[in-house]
């Protein structure tokens, strides 16, 4: 008898705690398995996310393997620009700036293309990246004579994997200076960066050019 009451003052005690705390704990349960699953939506919609991006700039670089055709150009640009403004936060957008740059580049709008450039290294957390900007706006600023600008921009590059590219474009710089010595000076730092046994017939040929006397 006493075990029938127990149980029953057991039961009654539940009922008098699910009175004063079972909405909160619905309440509690609900929160938990809504932010479960909303965290799981969160996950699907951003790998949608990326998986559209993704797509989008495969059909850009295909496009981009023949930029001497005016339809794969326009398509570069329509593609960059989608990229730019429904993705802007994933790396497909900045990687898609370089490819309209290029195009730029090619046209003869250096400043277009300086400007592309200059966006990627804006929007860029990647110091890499900013690296490789910056080695082609300063080929760019090279290519309209501006020379100071160039040597500025490639004081940027300060890693030291670009060490050889960064010594040997300042060589071409300053030897369009007119500054042999010292774009002697700068070739054979590229040389030294690049080490004995890699191969660099071009840099070879530009450092025989200013063979001193």
């Amino acid at each position: 008898m006493s075990e029938v009451k127990t149980e029953e003052e057991q039961i009654e005690a539940f009922k008098n705690w699910w009175k004063k705390n079972g909405t909160s704990l619905v309440l509690a349960v609900a929160v938990g398995v809504g932010g479960y699953f909303g965290f799981q939506a969160w996950q699907n919609s951003q790998a949608n996310h990326l998986a559209e991006a993704s797509a989008l700039y495969q059909n850009l670089t295909e496009a981009a393997a023949d930029l001497d055709k005016e339809e794969n150009q326009k398509t570069v640009r329509f593609i960059a620009n989608q990229l730019a403004e429904d993705f802007d936060d994933t790396g497909y957008a900045m990687f898609s700036q370089l490819f309209v740059a290029r195009i730029d580049a090619q046209a003869g709008n250096f400043d277009e293309a300086v400007s592309a450039l200059s966006k990627v290294v804006e929007q860029s957390e990647d110091a890499s990246f900013d690296a490789i900007a910056n080695l082609r706006i300063a080929r760019l600023q090279a290519e309209q004579e501006k020379y100071d600008a160039a040597i500025k921009t490639l004081a940027l590059v300060t890693q030291s994997e670009f060490a050889a590219q960064v010594s040997e474009l300042k060589g071409d710089i300053l030897l369009a200076q007119g500054k042999r010595t010292e774009a002697r000076t700068a070739y054979q730092s590229a040389a030294d960066a690049m080490g004995a046994d890699v191969q660099h017939p071009l840099l070879d040929i530009k450092l025989k050019d200013l063979v001193e006397g």
